[in-house]
């Protein structure tokens, strides 16, 4: 794959800017109403939790790809 320029390297981590918020919101609201079906107060903050771990894993996995570190460099893995 050819190296990203820098523009464009720009804009998809400027899109990884939303990757957290938007899954600790999404498995926050997944959690809220798992607290209204069963009379619990806790489930939603679990919720949030999970969602924010998964966005900055998800996060940090992008930023490798972005970067090209994803892959394995020398000679080893490399096939003849």
């Amino acid at each position: 794959m050819p190296q990203m320029s820098p523009y464009s390297k720009g804009a998809a981590y400027a899109g990884l800017a939303l990757v957290t918020p938007i899954s600790g919101w999404i498995c926050f609201k997944i959690g809220q109403m798992l607290d209204q079906r069963g009379g619990t107060t806790w489930i939603s903050l679990v919720g949030l939790l999970i969602g924010c771990a998964s966005g900055i894993y998800e996060t940090y996995i992008a930023a490798l790809r972005i970067e090209g570190l994803d892959k394995p460099k020398g000679g080893a893995d490399k096939p003849e």
